[in-house]
């Protein structure tokens, strides 16, 4: 099948949420456990993972092992999700380990994630730090038995699937707690993992993410010089700041506070800013907008043709000062610190769309 309308259907495959993995463990027995030909490192959170895995794949490459990275969502292209040594699966060879597993389970996740461990292992990589997709004790990725796990935060997101309160949260988060296996925490994870070995709070997310990344490739005997050049790693569209533009995946309340500590610490001068937003339905966008509007000139809601994301107007009925816009160059404003936030889905749209970001500078 061509490689558009592949992966086109493949985005019409929904994860069932059922509350066992035992289909998952049916297929990961059935391929004969791919992951246990090589190391993992398993890290869940609800903000901060992806920034954490990669900071570790970097580190661990630099070291001079061959890793493998798996990550969700993607901004533009899928086989974003999993690389090898920073190179991204080609399209033959996932299709062809796609073949080998579709029908064994019902949804995207779980099928990509066995893809994922197949690529891996026919790889030989040494390490794969995986990321978990949503919660953790049910996730497709918790069949692995890790050299460290990890959990970054504790927040409020996917409440309707995780729960309701931080405890609950954490305990669907902490099923990819293994006995004997070390756990590392973020700051606002450690109060739910006493047993934990705990990370600083940082004035600032990325460093807080760095001091996880730290503790992780302390315990697996990483040299100093190797640690410190893999910290350096940052995800795009993680407070990337291009001239008078900020461009933050911040999508629920606890990310869009990090965001407000960020902005203060980098622009301590700057009273406020021009907002540019989408927000998936599901997500609890009336807390995020609640917490920009102080800091708020202005906020433009972006439309963004996905049928996931909130109807701008919707935003607007909740918060009369916002703006419609159709485009971000419309919502952009010159004289204005820009800080575009709320969705990966906007994040596509950015490097996609409208595309590369180097082209939205200078305005």
């Amino acid at each position: 099948m061509l490689w558009e309308p592949f992966v086109e259907e493949l985005f019409t495959r929904r994860n069932p949420r059922g509350k066992s993995l035992e289909p998952v463990l049916s297929l990961d027995r059935a391929l004969g456990f791919p992951h246990r030909s090589y190391k993992t490192i398993h890290v869940a959170g609800t903000n901060g993972k992806g920034s954490v895995t990669q900071k570790i794949a970097s580190a661990l490459e630099i070291e001079g092992f061959k890793v493998g990275l798996y990550t969700s969502p993607h901004l533009i292209d899928v086989r974003e999700r999993i690389q090898v040594n920073q190179e991204m699966i080609s399209r033959e060879d996932f299709q062809r380990l796609f073949a080998r597993v579709d029908g064994k389970v019902e949804g995207f996740f779980d099928l990509i994630t066995a893809l994922a461990f197949l690529y891996f292992q026919e790889q030989k990589v040494d390490f794969a730090v995986v990321e978990v997709g949503l919660g953790g004790r049910f996730d497709a990725t918790n069949v692995v038995v890790p050299e460290v796990s990890v959990i970054t935060s504790i927040g409020y997101d996917h409440m309707d699937i995780l729960g309701s309160t931080l405890e609950e949260i954490a305990r669907e988060k902490g099923g990819i707690i293994k006995p004997g296996v070390p756990l590392i925490t973020g700051p606002s994870a450690a109060p739910f993992f006493p047993e934990a070995i705990h990370a600083p709070s940082c004035p600032f997310y990325d460093l807080e993410n760095q001091e996880v990344a730290r503790l992780v490739l302390k315990k697996l005997a990483i040299s100093e010089t190797s640690i410190a050049e893999g910290l350096k790693k940052r995800p795009p569209c993680r407070f990337e700041i291009r001239d008078n533009l900020i461009i933050d995946v911040a999508h629920n309340p606890s990310g869009f506070e990090k965001l407000i500590e960020a902005l203060q610490m980098h622009f301590p001068s700057e009273e406020k800013f021009h907002f540019l937003v989408a927000f998936s339905k599901d997500k609890n966008w009336k807390a995020c907008l609640d917490l920009i509007s102080p800091k708020a000139s202005s906020i433009s809601a972006v439309l963004v043709k996905k049928q996931r994301l909130e109807r701008p107007s919707v935003l607007k009925e909740y918060l009369p000062l916002i703006e419609i816009a159709s485009s971000l160059q419309e919502a952009l404003r010159p004289d204005k610190k820009n800080v575009i936030c709320g969705s990966f889905y906007l994040m596509d749209s950015i490097q996609n769309k409208e595309g590369d970001l180097s082209r939205l500078t200078n305005w």
